[in-house]
């Protein structure tokens, strides 16, 4: 889909309108349209309950929606005691239209009232039923109505079932504010029922979703898809390959065993938290591979785990293998071992159980014996139909789900082959086959039992957007899989690298590199300028405060990051233990390559390059098109490998120049681009962007630094105990400002810095200054601004006993930089 203006006639996010007017125009467009446009245009139609701001213009209608059609002029009174009785909000909706409404309702927000009101007002059969779900949903009768003084506003929406883009629609009822304990966009959710569903026999007074899994259809799922018959894509050949040394849990004799050959298993995706129980140590190691053991040691199994071996017998798989007993916890040679190989765990088994549900591996899995659901449903007659409240779609149960918060199930999702999530109150299963997710439900084309193999639904499984694939650029795949996994908790620190080398694995082909401390050592020179989005400390040894891995990765600190995707041009030389000298070309290209201009041309010969919609450029093989590399890469066997890190150090070593002929500014730069989001307070900072400042006091760019280090800043100037040439900016890359889309009429590789600089103070006074809010971070009628490539990428950092340490990156003018006379430094970077 492309990507559209936000235009301030509309509320809704960008796109939605333009695909409801390409379905209305050509019926095929949505049956024809790719899993990531339908997936997008579903996921900003269900995402319009985030902005609560725009719920409160409850009464501002976009120009492409229809004007009112749900509103009755004129409805029918009836009498408090009847029981289909309407309040005087209610009775003029449309109900029976919005339920089998057109595309274009999507568009338009229907006002409801207060909170309050529908409360209040629980005669009326629409406002009882809103009512009655926000209460089960919190679990208690007492329902907050105002937040900090405010009303809270309700609004309906509508929106496709997950089923399908045609047929019945969904209601759903958002707040204007968040009440704690509740999300709307998740819990208030309504649909039609069937006169059948509506009329099922009710449990204590309510009718229920069955509290147990039904395995017959978890079973058939799994068998449909391994015989090619759940979808329009063959399921990919598949063949356990572990190594040697791996071991399984027989799920019939109840013991360890030695992984068989190519023998075909589940495996257990889940959180471990606070559980204790039994765990495969040395001592234990013996006794667990005795037939029957485990069935002798149930009592200290903990539950997730006794269900899922009971899940994988019914299945009919024959083992299952679970980290804390396949791997012997307290043997630093078995865990480094497996653990380098989690990409082939996930990925060689033939079903992942994914336990989305519960915080400890205590929980159990939701629908087994353990633990009976419990789905409180509500059923109203509304104008001749029957709505009722909707379980979590697999959108809101396993995307919001805490499993879904923690960095070990990233590369467990990503790397799983097919996949059955286990959550709260329903199954939903995922294979190679198809785009789209089978939910357990009684719905046919749900569950998947009439539904097509070329027919695609609106529940699709979001993490395929995260999944390497051709067609996609490498570095662009990278920047989303690794903003997602610093998002995420690790239990222990220590684990950052160790729960990312499955994907890895994954990623190292589409790269033809190995990473270093999470980065991809092709790339190591673009890759050093990721910044934080938010909060951000050093990861440190909990015992001994030490840090735990480099500055310079983004694994040695605590906090989510957004990595570096735009074009630059490397201005780092890479030194190599024996002293050679090599650019980070030098390791991509051929081995000697880039040094002869023959062989270089002749390689580049081979490749092609094209433009991002960002205008950066990628490139591919022209007996390879479909994978996109951010820079032309020969394969690993036929160049040098590198940059390689210092001897018996974390280290990288290189010649770059450095000054510090700069003031830094304790007051923050807003205006820099994509830093307005983040919202520093005296008592809170996060990610603060502070401007540069040349000695005639013009700013000259800026840096991007975590919240402790400007604290630490502050204080040692407040207690004069600054020492400014403990600090240093660091010369990384040349770039160009966000406005620069034109690459110029030269190859950028070849441009000479110097032929580009101005040594003289110019002025452009009748520019804008340095308060525009384009974030190019430097006074622009002291800058020129219009020079091609007229910025540097610098990182600040800090000197300790002769190693610098990474601070913080940003920008600076090229002008500025060359001005402050910058000295070539050999930096020893940890």
């Amino acid at each position: 889909m492309a990507d559209h203006q936000r235009t301030e006639d509309s509320d809704l996010p960008a796109g939605v309108a333009d695909v409801v007017k390409a379905i209305e125009r050509d019926p095929d467009y949505w049956a024809v349209a790719t899993p990531e446009t339908q997936a997008k245009f579903i996921e900003q139609l269900f995402s319009l309950s985030i902005d609560n701001e725009a719920l409160k213009h409850k009464e501002r209608i976009p120009p492409e929606a229809p004007s009112r059609q749900w509103w009755r002029e004129c409805p029918q009174l009836s009498e408090p005691s009847d029981g289909g009785y309407l309040c005087e909000v209610c009775r003029h909706i449309d109900f029976k239209y919005l339920i089998d409404s057109p595309l274009d309702q999507f568009l338009e927000a229907i006002p409801l009232a207060s909170l309050k009101w529908l409360l209040e007002h629980d005669r009326c059969v629409f406002c009882r039923l809103v009512s009655s779900t926000i209460r089960s949903s919190l679990g208690r009768d007492t329902v907050p109505t105002q937040v900090d003084g405010h009303d809270i506003i309700c609004t309906m929406w509508i929106l496709p079932m997950e089923h399908g883009i045609d047929g019945s629609r969904q209601l759903s009822v958002h707040l204007s504010e968040d009440i704690a304990g509740l999300n709307h966009a998740r819990d208030l959710r309504f649909s039609r029922l069937s006169h059948a569903q509506a009329s099922q026999s009710l449990v204590n007074g309510q009718p229920n979703l069955s509290p147990w899994m039904d395995m017959s259809l978890v079973k058939s799922w799994y068998d449909n898809c391994i015989s090619g018959k759940c979808g329009p894509t063959p399921p990919p050949v598949q063949k356990s390959c572990l190594p040697g040394g791996f071991r399984m849990i027989d799920v019939q004799r109840y013991c360890i065993v030695d992984a068989p050959p190519e023998c075909q298993y589940a495996v257990l995706s889940y959180v471990w938290g606070n559980a204790g129980g039994l765990r495969n140590l040395q001592k234990t190691k013996k006794s667990l591979e005795i037939e029957g053991s485990m069935r002798d040691k149930i009592s200290d199994l903990p539950t997730t785990i006794k269900d899922a071996i009971s899940l994988t017998n019914e299945v009919g798989l024959h083992y299952l293998w679970v980290d804390s007993l396949c791997i012997v916890q307290d043997d630093p040679d078995d865990k480094k071992y497996q653990i380098a190989l989690m990409d082939r765990v996930y990925s060689s088994a033939s079903l992942t159980i994914a336990a989305t549900d519960g915080n400890s591996a205590t929980a159990g899995l939701s629908g087994m014996i353990s633990r009976p659901r419990a789905f409180p449903q509500h059923v109203a007659h509304v104008q001749g139909i029957h709505l009722s409240n909707l379980p979590l779609s697999f959108f809101n149960a396993v995307d919001h789900s805490v499993w879904n918060t923690r960095a070990w199930t990233l590369q467990e999702r990503i790397m799983s082959f097919r996949t059955l999530f286990v959550a709260e109150q329903r199954c939903f299963f995922t294979c190679p086959c198809r785009p789209d997710v089978f939910v357990e439900s009684s719905d046919p084309m749900e569950n998947g039992t009439t539904r097509k193999k070329d027919q695609a639904t609106n529940n699709l499984a979001q993490v395929g957007t995260l999944l390497p694939s051709t067609r996609t650029v490498n570095i662009q795949t990278y920047r989303r899989i690794v903003e997602t996994y610093t998002s995420r908790h690790l239990s222990y620190p220590s684990d950052v690298l160790n729960a990312f080398k499955g994907i890895e694995s994954v990623l190292r082909p589409f790269f033809r590199s190995d990473f270093i401390f999470g980065l991809p050592r092709s790339e190591v020179d673009s890759q050093l300028l990721w910044q934080p989005t938010g909060s951000l400390r050093r990861r440190r040894d909990p015992k001994t405060a030490h840090a735990l891995f480099p500055s310079w990765s983004w694994a040695g600190w605590v906090g989510e990051v957004e990595c570096n995707t735009h074009e630059q041009l490397s201005r780092i030389e890479w030194i190599e233990g024996n002293g050679e000298r090599f650019s980070g070309k030098d390791f991509r290209y051929p081995t000697g390559a880039n040094q002869d201009p023959a062989r270089r041309l002749e390689y580049r010969v081979e490749w092609r390059a094209a433009l991002e919609f960002t205008g950066a450029p990628y490139y591919f093989e022209k007996e390879n098109p479909d994978q996109w590399f951010s820079h032309p890469t020969a394969p690993e066997e036929k160049r040098a490998l590198g940059p390689n890190l210092k001897s018996m150090t974390d280290h990288l070593l290189f010649e770059a120049e450095t000054t510090d002929n700069h003031n830094i500014s304790l007051d923050h730069y807003w205006p820099m681009s994509g830093i307005s989001s983040q919202n520093c307070t005296d008592e809170n900072h996060t990610a603060c962007p502070l401007g540069l400042f040349d000695f005639d006091g013009y700013q000259a760019g800026y840096v991007k630094v975590p919240g402790e280090v400007f604290l630490r800043f502050r204080d040692d100037i407040a207690n004069g105990t600054f020492i400014p040439n403990e600090y240093e900016f660091v010369l990384v890359s040349r770039g160009k400002i966000s406005e620069q889309k034109d690459r110029g009429e030269e190859d950028p590789e070849l441009l000479v810095d110097s032929d580009a600089i101005s040594m003289a103070k110019s002025h452009f006074p009748d520019r804008p200054s340095d308060t525009s809010r384009d974030g190019c971070g430097f006074n622009r009628q002291r800058y020129d601004a219009t020079k091609p490539w007229c910025v540097y990428n610098i990182m600040l950092v800090e000197w300790i006993d002769g190693v610098a340490y990474r601070l913080g990156v940003g920008q600076m003018h090229i002008d500025s930089w060359a001005q402050a006379h910058p000295v070539k430094k050999i930096i020893e970077l940890g």
